[in-house]
């Protein structure tokens, strides 16, 4: 459940895709009774592209990290979702020394402005209360979801200074790890008998999943409108500002930092917006490597590699809208996940062997050549990298009763491997130490 739709996939235990549905919201969905009757018809289409063979043995679900809504005891919904981009609770995120996306912010605003029906409540996530009505035990989240509602993932416990701040801890719900099974489906699903319910993650840690980032050193990023970082890590790796944090591993054996940069693809849709970009790729593969110094944001403020809300980044004297230009914004990105990567290492992941990759950018096969040359390592595309799919690999685990690091590496496939262009890897080394000498680096 994401905030642009609904998707749901069918794997089987190899770890092939059998069906998939989806469904597309025209603005951010914020009611939970829309989201359960969605569910409910888009698992019943699913159902009509599987064989009557196939019968379904678990089921999960992954949401937005950050959204969360009130539920009664029973699991049922109170009131609309808050979404984890939503205005409300920035004086008490203030309060709390903690990020506006956090969840808790809101539910701090919740208890402070509707202390009446505070006090019949109970904290809930997008996806504990689609589990929930499917027949979950009521009232269960888990680890990687619970981290923005401020669940202590050391302790693995929930603060007591959330009490301090005006909190009743016993309105927080159940932590378990993702691929815990919490239940069974109910009848009324008609999705057959003894179907296990099982504890998911986050959207962005299903994506990683989906990608097969999950063994200590390994490492994906996905490209999109943004440029995500995700690693796997043996120790914890946070910064004090918060531009890097880590999720627990599904396993609770070794941890997942992840960042994320305003730099990505969005910068080829606002410079051009609508041009074929595939006869452009063509255009300006003729004139690589370009080698400019080039750090492309859409508006002022970065996250990572570098906290400045006031860079506007850094541009070349070139005409913007030639292929040059062009081919300069995609070394431009390379370069700084290049320079993300790096921050990471400086940070403590040790990173071994080829990047995962994610997300849009991902089509254009130049990209993916100047991104592997820039990085001068691998890059590995899976065959089904939707957050979807690493949630039902989740589910699988937690049917079959295997760690979820396990499961994914015997079930994440390989669709293809892009190396690095020998030619243009140290031209890009060179251009990528240059950009780095004139960034403020921390």
């Amino acid at each position: 459940l994401g905030t642009s739709g609904m998707r749901i996939v069918a794997l089987d235990t190899e770890g092939e895709l059998q069906a998939e549905v989806s469904h597309r919201w025209i603005q951010p969905e914020t009611d939970p009774q829309q989201w359960i009757q969605v569910m409910g018809h888009l698992l019943q289409k699913l159902k009509l592209g599987l064989n009557p063979e196939q019968i379904p043995i678990a089921i999960s679900a992954c949401g937005t990290s950050g959204t969360v809504l009130p539920v009664d005891a029973e699991g049922h919904p109170l009131d609309h979702a808050w979404l984890y981009d939503d205005p409300r609770g920035q004086e008490q995120a203030k309060r709390l020394g903690i990020s506006r996306s956090w969840g808790l912010c809101r539910w701090l605003w919740w208890a402070e402005t509707e202390p009446d029906r505070y006090q019949y409540s109970f904290l809930s996530h997008p996806s504990d209360l689609l589990l929930t009505a499917l027949g979950a035990e009521a009232r269960v989240t888990d680890h990687t979801t619970a981290l923005k509602s401020g669940f202590d993932l050391q302790a693995y416990r929930w603060p007591e200074r959330w009490q301090k701040a005006g909190l009743d801890l016993a309105r927080f719900p159940q932590v378990v790890a993702p691929g815990t099974v919490i239940g069974a489906v109910k009848t009324e699903w008609e999705l057959g008998s003894e179907v296990k319910i099982v504890a998911g993650c986050t959207d962005g840690c299903a994506g990683q999943l989906a990608a097969g980032a999950v063994a200590p050193g390994q490492i994906c990023t996905a490209l999109g409108t943004t440029l995500i970082f995700k690693g796997t890590s043996q120790q914890r790796i946070q910064t004090s500002e918060g531009s890097v944090y880590s999720h627990l591993h599904p396993d609770r054996n070794t941890w997942l930092p992840g960042a994320a940069s305003s730099c990505g693809g969005g910068v080829l849709q606002h410079y051009f917006a609508s041009a074929d970009l595939a006869e452009l790729d063509r255009q300006a593969q003729a004139f690589l490597p370009l080698g400019k110094i080039c750090y492309p944001l859409v508006r002022p403020g970065e996250r990572f590699p570098i906290s400045d809300p006031s860079f506007a980044g850094i541009w070349p004297d070139l005409d913007r809208h030639s292929p040059q230009f062009y081919g300069t914004l995609l070394e431009g990105v390379a370069c700084v996940e290049r320079l993300g990567l790096e921050r990471l290492q400086e940070l403590g992941l040790e990173h071994q062997g080829p990047v995962f990759t994610t997300g849009g950018g991902n089509r254009s096969q130049l990209w993916l050549q100047i991104r592997a040359s820039v990085l001068n390592r691998d890059l590995v595309l899976a065959r089904y990298p939707q957050p979807a799919v690493g949630i039902a690999m989740v589910a699988m685990a937690g049917a079959q009763g295997r760690s979820v690091q396990e499961t994914i590496q015997a079930l994440v496939q390989e669709e293809r491997r892009i190396s690095p262009v020998p030619a243009w890897v140290d031209p890009y080394q060179e251009s990528c130490h240059r950009l780095r000498q004139q960034l403020i680096w921390e």
